[in-house]
C-alpha cells in the first residue's frame, strides 16, 4: 500500500497535496470542529423524528464513526475523537478487517506508536529515539510467539497509518534518516509487560469466540 502511494507521488507531481489540489485547499478556519462522540449514543426511536446513529460495539469496544476524509486528511495527526492515541480511520480498518482480538489489539498499539512518531515534530532529526519504539513492538509480539504460540509478526499498521502522500513523505524521510544504522530488540523488551494491552484477556476472548 504505502509503495503503491509512494509511487503515485511521482507520478501526479507537485501540484497536488493529499488528493487536492494546491489551490483549492481549505483553510483550518473554514473546515468545522469534528463533534466529539458520544459513547451514549441510542438507536433511532421509530415513534419520533429524530436521527441518531447506532455506536458499533466489538468485545465492548465502542468504535468511533468514520471520519470526514477532508478533515481526516487535512493534517497529520487526522481525527481522533476517542482520544486513545489511534485515528479513527485506523481503528476502524483494525477492529473490521481483523476477526482476531489478539491481532486488534497488537495493530491497534503499533498504530499508537506510528501516531507518535507521525505528529513528532522532531522525528527526522531524533529518529534513532523514535526508533526505540519499535523494541516494545517486537517485544511484545515476540513474547506473545514464544509464551503463547500466536505468530503476530506478519501484522503492520503501517499501511493503514501512512495512507496519505504527506503521510508517506514522513515516512520515507523518516527511513531515510535511520539509513545506515543497526538495530535490534534486546531479549528484555521480550516480557509482557512491553504490551500496552491485557493479552490474556484478548486470547480469552479469542477462545471464547472458538467454542
Amino acid at each position: 500500500m504505502i509503495a503503491v502511494i509512494l509511487a503515485s507521488i511521482f507520478i501526479s507531481g507537485c501540484s497536488q497535496s493529499n488528493g487536492y489540489s494546491t489551490s483549492g485547499q481549505r483553510s483550518t478556519s473554514e473546515i468545522e470542529p469534528y463533534e466529539e462522540y458520544d459513547n451514549n449514543t441510542t438507536a433511532q426511536n421509530p415513534d419520533d423524528n429524530t436521527t441518531a446513529d447506532v455506536p458499533l460495539v466489538i468485545n465492548g469496544h465502542v468504535l468511533p464513526p468514520e471520519p470526514d476524509p477532508a478533515i481526516n486528511n487535512f493534517t497529520l495527526a487526522g481525527v481522533d475523537v476517542n482520544k486513545n492515541g489511534v485515528r479513527d480511520d485506523v481503528e476502524r480498518k483494525i477492529y473490521l478487517e481483523h476477526e482476531l482480538e489478539i491481532e486488534r489489539q497488537s495493530l491497534m498499539m503499533s498504530a499508537r506508536q506510528q501516531q507518535k512518531r507521525l505528529e513528532a515534530d522532531d522525528l527526522i532529526e531524533n529518529a534513532t529515539k523514535w526508533e526505540k519504539l519499535d523494541k516494545y513492538d517486537i517485544g511484545c509480539i515476540s513474547y506473545i510467539f514464544h509464551e503463547h504460540g500466536i505468530d503476530l509478526y506478519s501484522l503492520s499498521a503501517e499501511d493503514y497509518v501512512f495512507n496519505t502522500r504527506a503521510r508517506v513523505e514522513k515516512y520515507i524521510k523518516y527511513n531515510q534518516a535511520l539509513s545506515g544504522g543497526v538495530y535490534w530488540t534486546p531479549k528484555s523488551y521480550k516480557v509482557e509487560s512491553s504490551c500496552d494491552f491485557n493479552v490474556t484477556r484478548a486470547i480469552i476472548i479469542d477462545d471464547e469466540d472458538d467454542e
